[in-house]
Formats: structure tokens, C-alpha cells, sequence
């Protein structure tokens, strides 16, 4: 009996399913074999690769110095030996840069910068310039725990904690929001210093050290320790430059003698807004990536930056060129992080009152 041509359409369909599980069936073990084989490792990921590296600075300062310091030998610790490229991004008090690297930059590990530590602290207070949250980038470890300073020259008269306060003295500042800005703001509101602050000195410490020799400028505040020493040796040397005030959580091995800003607050309330303006110090060279970076990646990234920190050819650099290098990883910068965010809104609330300030 001659099968009809609808019988016929559904035998073959039924041999095509047939066929088709069998097929199925017998790749399935080659597929779980070819697999693992297909899957990049996160080490060879960054062979030929070239990682872009923002700094929230222009070039000659002291963040380009700890960034060209890194990323001369950060490549030869990650596996795939990749290159950098150094891109400058200043603007903002450093908020330009930030914005930038957590919502613009890519996300797969080819990407990563030194940031301006002041810019967590205005995220951290509510800032609206601040387009980026702290706690979702990718830390990938920090290259020093910072101390400020307040630095005068020598023809000035200035010579102590006593003169900042009877005497208007007029101070460069990298930007609104930076260190250098907010810092003196909150030291006026809480000790009584009469700093009168003039922005628009980005482009590292040395454009505010020129204005300086110049007349143009008293002193500034906002020059790290570590940059002091690197960058103003001499004129420290020569007593052209004078460390009058400090600010941090604590006084800095090198300047014992000068008073930290923190032991001159006259009250609980005082002392509380200037720990929270200064606990950011504690990231002073900090090295992130965007958020998301794949696990595995961001990983690799961490570990390598801790062996470049404790890589013998890094080291000589780092003492040759007296870049300090006081590092923690990105465990610890997670910790500084969080006692920023949950820092009491009364705290928050006046530091937002210091900062709001019209200079």
C-alpha cells in the first residue's frame, strides 16, 4: 500500500528528530572537552593588550610621578607583559578623571588610573559633580597613605600656626574640590585660620610653588608629604620652602615637630568633620579600575600590583627618585572607603556646610 504524502511528511520529520537527538547526543562529550579549551585564560587576556591609564592631573606633579613610577613596571608583573598608556585628565578638583574611569572607561581589566582621593570624599558627602560611587569601583591597591601640608615661603614672614590665624594669608588651590580647596575651607571654619583661597593653580605642586617665588601666592595647602620630597627638596633644604601645618589622622614620621591640624580643633564636633575631611588621605596614591571588571581580571590585577610593590627593581626606582611608597591593598582601601560612607549625616552635614562656602 502506497503511503500517502502527509504519512510520508511525517515519517521524515520523525527520522529528521531522531537524527537530530543522536547528533546532539554524540557532540555533547566533544563540547565538554572543547570547552575548557576555548575559555581565555585571564592571564593571557592582557597579551598585546595596552591598558589605558587616566591621572587626575596634568603632567610634572606629583601624581604623574607615583603613575610613570607604576606603570614602568606594573606591565612586567601581569601576565601577557601588556603596555600603558598614560592619559592625563585634570579638571575639577580631580572629579573629571573619576567620572570619567567609573562610567566612560572600558570594563574589561584594559583600563585603570590614579584618582585624586579628595574626589571620594565628595562622593561620600553627596556632591552632585560626583558621578561615580565609591564602593563599586574596582580597587586595585594604593600606593601610599598620605599626610598634607600647609607650605609657605620664606619672604612671607609666616612661621607658625599663630600667623595663619592673625593674618589673612592668600593661598593657590588645584580646583574646587580638590584638597588643596576644601582643606583650608575646613581648617578656617574649625581652627581659625584666615586662608584666602585662589583656584585655578592645577598642573601639579610646582605651577603653586612658582607662584610662590613670584609674590603671587603665600604658601599652599595640599602638597603631599611624599611630593614634598620628591619634587621641593632644595628649597626645603634651603629654608625657601617651610612646612607650618599638617593635616592627617596623624602627625607624619618626617614632620614630628609641626602641629597637625586635628590637635588645634576646639571641640568633638570640630575634630569630627576635619577626621572625615582628612581620612581620604589615607588613599593617597590610590589605583582603581571601573566597576564590573570580570573577577578573575580585577584578581589578577591586584596581585600583580602587590609584587610590583614588592618588586626589587620597583624598590631602587622608588628610593632612587625618594617616591615614598607606604602601600596597602584593596582590602584596606574597601575599610577607608566604608568609614567615609558611614560616617555620621550630622558629620556629613557640616562638612557639606565647610565646602559650600563662597571664598
Amino acid at each position: 500500500m502506497t503511503m500517502g504524502f502527509a504519512a510520508r511528511a511525517r515519517a521524515f520529520a520523525a527520522r529528521a528528530r531522531l537524527f537530530a537527538a543522536r547528533a546532539c547526543a554524540l557532540a555533547l562529550p566533544v563540547l565538554a572537552l572543547a570547552g575548557p579549551a576555548r575559555a581565555q585564560d585571564p592571564g593571557s587576556f592582557f597579551a598585546d593588550k595596552t591598558i589605558s591609564f587616566i591621572v587626575a592631573s596634568g603632567p610634572g606633579g606629583g601624581y604623574d610621578m607615583y603613575a610613570r613610577l607604576l606603570t614602568r613596571h606594573l606591565g612586567r608583573n601581569i601576565p601577557g607583559n601588556p603596555s600603558f598608556a598614560v592619559q592625563y585628565l585634570p579638571g575639577g578638583g580631580g572629579i573629571v578623571a573619576a567620572n570619567n574611569l567609573f562610567g566612560l572607561s572600558r570594563k574589561d581589566g584594559t583600563a585603570m588610573g590614579l584618582l585624586a582621593s579628595s574626589t571620594f570624599l565628595l562622593a561620600a558627602i553627596g556632591d552632585p559633580h560626583t558621578k561615580f560611587e565609591n564602593l563599586r569601583f574596582t580597587f586595585i591597591g594604593n600606593m601610599n597613605e598620605e599626610a598634607d601640608t600647609c607650605s609657605v615661603w620664606h619672604t612671607t614672614g609666616i612661621r607658625s600656626v599663630e600667623d595663619l590665624k592673625s593674618r589673612d594669608v592668600i593661598i593657590g588651590t588645584a580646583g574646587v574640590g580638590s584638597n588643596s580647596h576644601t582643606f583650608p575651607l575646613g581648617m578656617n571654619a574649625v581652627i581659625g585660620t584666615r586662608f584666602k583661597v585662589i583656584p585655578g593653580y592645577s598642573g601639579g605642586a610646582q605651577v603653586r610653588t612658582t607662584a610662590m617665588e613670584r609674590g603671587e601666592l603665600f604658601g599652599s595647602c595640599g602638597i603631599f608629604v611624599s611630593t614634598l620630597g620628591a619634587q621641593f627638596a632644595q628649597p626645603l633644604a634651603e629654608g625657601k620652602l617651610g612646612v607650618v601645618l599638617q593635616m592627617g589622622l596623624s602627625r607624619h614620621p618626617k614632620y614630628k615637630d609641626v602641629p597637625n591640624a586635628l590637635e588645634l580643633a576646639p571641640d568633638d564636633s570640630g575634630r569630627q568633620a576635619l577626621e572625615l575631611l582628612f581620612a581620604q588621605l589615607a588613599l593617597g596614591r590610590p589605583i582603581m579600575a571601573p566597576p564590573d571588571v570580570p573577577r578573575e581580571r580585577a584578581e589578577l590585577l591586584a596581585k600583580a600590583f602587590e609584587n610590583t610593590m614588592r618588586d626589587p627593581q620597583f624598590q631602587a626606582e622608588a628610593e632612587k627618585t625618594s617616591v615614598e611608597t607606604r602601600w596597602f591593598g584593596g582590602a584596606r582601601m574597601r575599610e577607608v572607603m566604608l568609614q567615609m560612607e558611614q560616617a555620621p549625616a550630622g558629620v556629613k552635614q557640616r562638612v557639606r556646610a565647610i565646602l559650600d562656602q563662597q571664598n
